[in-house]
């Protein structure tokens, strides 16, 4: 399908100068475009413009010679279509009458029905700024509650308090102000909290202020056909009373909702200028109604000036809104309509160039060559061989005239203007050209505020919503309103039969199993030192973990250094490309986990599967005893296990705090997870669902399991000690021992369950538990940092790396 190709204008709408008011853009949609440009498309290219609101105005066969009066145009934001909308309204009929020039038209329609437009003399009489107005649909009401209403009554449910309090403005004044302020409906489904100010200097401390989300204050707003639909706050702060022409009411304003500012807002501006008037505070003046001069976006260097008419009858009970006007005027800053490229008219015989697809008058282009020998514009040569006539409809065009005739003369002054005109079009451009470069940086800039602004808002309602996730037990009926049901997932069938049976055979030979011939003794233990020692192409290491002979080194460099221990170099590296945050390795599979959230497993060097399941950074990794599966945990408060059979992710559970550390229990029955909040969480394995919390204090570091089957050691930020807990008991019961190990980046316990090495930025230690004199010792302590550490087969060495990268083997001495 050919590339759709539409004019459009772009305006400043409420100011007679360009850049400042409310950007809005208007597509031109021909008839036979109609049915290719559909609600998808017009969201698309509204979502392009990126501006408030966009509009797309559908024009007829032969304009402007048609006769009709009616023109639709259909109002997008940049998620959704609206039924109607001020500015876009006022923006639309000031490119209809002034503009294009089509008076004749008198009506504009869209979605919420039809709307009558009138072009009006200038606001200050003196024909600066050429004025429009629009016969607004209106069904005013005021509502009965207010803010402070809702917040003291009894009834008000606790959510609808909080979302009260949470929105409300810091300044204590202005605050006072919003629980006070009366609620108005300009429309059903359209309504505004109109916040009266005691002073300008009010006015401009009301930032950008929290979000109120009124769907959470239902009692606001009255039951019935006026429940529900959009409702926002509008600050305003009367003037004196003759502000613009005699009789006006003048008005400053500010709309500051959902973190951003609004230039204009002609919808709130019409329901503002409704109640002032109807509420009996501002005078009448004839026949003509009651005139508001509202200024609105002073504040954010977008000044917008705009204008109702309030035409009110008397009825039993008091005055009601008979009709309302919504005026201003509007500046355009930009167009694509095809109009001669050197005199900017429509072209009498038309020409394009073969080279850039520009139009021109013939015969200015002709003279323009002759002067410069290249485009306008452009840096390309042009020949008149360059250029193609356009088919137009005939113009009859007299004769040459003859150089001693009156002719001539006219002639002649038709080649001088032609070379004013040249020469106007060479300053103009160069004029063009600053102007279009200081528009493109305003509206980027303007652009880039408005994405930002929802970005910024959006990250801060998820963050919200990410610190207050908790996770209920299956028993739990009810939830209260900051508990975020997360559906776990267990085990599939096959594994869950796997981890049952692993568990059953290794409980019973755990508690018969001897201490395994020729393992390391107290005094070989106490004998370790430093007997190879290397630096690693890993800079910033951050995880270890060991096979046979071999270590895998990652770092925060994003890449991994695969070490012999025998050799003592390094044989291998791979650049995983993200910074690396944990190590493991079984058989010939190595896997890293990163802090973008990848979980890569690669298999004799080769990347076979890559996972992107954690939305942030994996904080730990662990292999289940039985070797099949991995589980990894992240900040984004989630454990997932995965089938490195299958290498596919096969769970995922959730908890109620960011996970920084993991472990299998030896059994692999239970899972454990340390937590930013100081907890360190057991789950069941087959299910997922949380059997057992205990306290550590502070952000856990690191969390490893004893082969007894019943204790497990854990390290916290900040700590100089290590904390033994007894899985058989709970509370504060559950701390058996605090070991002084200086702080504790890794711990590692050995097979038999007697040597608990720790590694941190103050040395390395072996704490030793003597089970026949229930005692514990230290055997070794050394001052060498390290950032990871395991232990060597039978125990009878260390294998460490530090952080900046050297890779030590403590052992015996030959």
């Amino acid at each position: 399908m050919d590339a759709l190709k539409l004019d459009f204008v772009t305006l400043d709408v409420f100011t007679t100068t360009r850049f400042l008011g409310n950007p809005l853009a208007v597509v031109f949609v021909p008839p036979a475009l109609r049915e290719r440009i559909d609600q998808e498309t017009k969201q698309r290219i509204a979502r392009e413009f990126n501006l408030s609101e966009t509009v797309f105005l559908h024009t007829l066969q032969d304009e402007p010679n048609t006769a009709s009066i009616t023109r639709q145009i259909d109002i997008f934001t940049t998620e959704e279509e609206l039924p109607f909308a001020g500015h876009p309204t006022i923006g639309s009929a000031y490119l209809v009458l002034y503009h294009l020039g089509w008076s004749h038209v008198s009506t504009l329609q869209t979605k919420a029905g039809p709307i009558r437009i009138i072009a009006s003399p200038s606001a200050d009489g003196q024909g600066q700024g050429q004025q429009v107005r629009a016969a607004i649909p209106q069904a005013v009401h005021v509502h009965q509650q207010t803010l402070g209403g809702v917040l003291s009554s009894p009834s008000t449910a606790d959510a609808a308090r909080s979302a009260i309090q949470h929105g409300l403005s810091a300044d204590a004044d202005i605050r006072a102000c919003e629980l006070e302020a009366p609620v108005v409906s300009i429309v059903r489904g359209m309504s505004f909290v109109l916040v009266r100010l005691p002073s300008l200097a009010h006015l401009a401390r009301a930032a950008p202020v929290n979000r109120l989300d009124f769907a959470k204050v239902p009692d606001l707003l009255d039951r019935g056909e006026w429940h529900g639909g959009f409702t926002a706050r509008y600050y305003y702060v009367p003037l004196e009373e003759d502000g613009g022409r005699k009789g006006d009411v003048a008005v400053r304003t500010r709309m500051v909702e959902l973190g951003f500012e609004d230039p204009a807002t002609g919808s709130a501006a019409c329901t503002l200028a409704s109640y002032l008037a109807v509420s009996g505070g501002k005078r009448e003046t004839g026949e003509e109604g009651v005139r508001f001069a509202i200024t609105q976006g002073v504040e954010m260097g977008r000044t917008s000036d705009i204008a109702v008419e309030v035409v009110l009858e008397q009825e039993k009970g008091g005055a009601r809104v008979k009709e309302l006007y919504l005026g201003g005027t509007a500046a355009v800053v930009m167009t694509s309509l095809t109009l001669d490229a050197v005199s900017g008219e429509v072209p009498e015989e038309p020409v394009v160039s073969k080279k850039t697809g520009t139009v021109f008058e013939k015969r200015l282009i002709l003279k323009y060559i002759e002067e410069n020998g290249k485009e306008p514009g452009t840096d390309q040569e042009l020949d008149p061989e360059d250029l193609l006539p356009v088919k137009t409809s005939r113009v009859v065009r007299p004769r040459p005239p003859n150089f001693t005739s009156l002719p001539s003369l006219l002639k002649a002054f038709q080649d001088e203007w032609d070379a004013l005109v040249l020469e106007t079009y060479n300053t103009r451009e160069q004029l063009a050209r600053a102007r279009e470069e200081l528009a493109t940086a305003l509206y980027q800039h303007d652009a880039a505020v408005r994405v930002i602004a929802r970005l910024t808002k959006e990250r801060d309602e998820a963050r919200d919503a990410l610190s207050k996730v908790t996770v209920a037990p299956a028993s739990v009926g009810a939830a209260n309103g900051d508990v975020m049901a997360v559906d776990n997932e267990g085990l599939p069938d096959n594994l869950v039969e796997h981890v049952h049976e692993l568990q059953q055979q290794l409980m019973k030979g755990r508690k018969k199993r001897p201490i395994p011939q020729g393992w390391a003794s107290p005094d070989e233990v106490a004998g370790l030192q430093q007997v190879a020692y290397t630096d690693l192409t890993v800079s910033q290491a951050s995880s270890l973990d060991i096979e046979s002979d071999y270590a895998a080194i990652g770092g925060l460099d994003g890449k991994v250094s695969i070490y012999s221990t025998q050799a003592n170099n390094v044989e291998r590296t791979i650049d995983i490309g993200e910074p690396v945050t944990a190590t493991a390795w079984i058989g010939s599979k190595v896997i890293v986990a990163t802090s973008k959230g990848s979980v890569k497993v690669f298999d004799s060097g080769n990347e076979t599967a890559s996972f992107q399941v954690h939305a942030g950074a994996v904080t730990g990794l662990s292999l289940h005893p039985g070797g099949r599966i991995l589980a990894s945990v992240g900040v984004d408060k989630s454990f997932v296990f995965y089938d490195l059979d299958t290498l596919e992710k096969v769970s995922r559970a959730y908890t109620d705090a960011a996970l920084t550390a993991c472990a299998f229990h030896p059994d692999g029955n239970l899972f454990g997870a340390g937590t930013q909040a100081g907890d360190i969480k057991i789950f069941k394995t087959d299910t997922g669902e949380q059997a057992e919390s205990f306290n550590l204090g502070t952000p856990v570091q690191t969390v490893v399991f004893s082969e007894n089957g019943f204790w497990f050691a854990a390290a916290g930020k900040g700590q100089s000690t290590t904390t033994i807990f007894d899985l058989r008991k709970s509370g504060p019961a559950a701390q058996v021992k605090e070991l002084q190990t200086g702080d504790a980046q890794a711990l590692a316990w050995d097979y038999t369950g007697q040597y608990l090495a720790t590694a941190g930025s103050t040395g390395i230690t072996v704490q030793m538990y003597q089970k026949s004199s229930k005692m514990w010792s230290e055997p070794l302590r050394t001052s060498t940092p390290a950032a990871a550490l395991r232990w060597g087969a039978k125990a009878k060495s260390l294998v460490t790396v530090s952080k900046e990268g050297v890779m030590s083997v403590l052992g015996a001495k030959e």
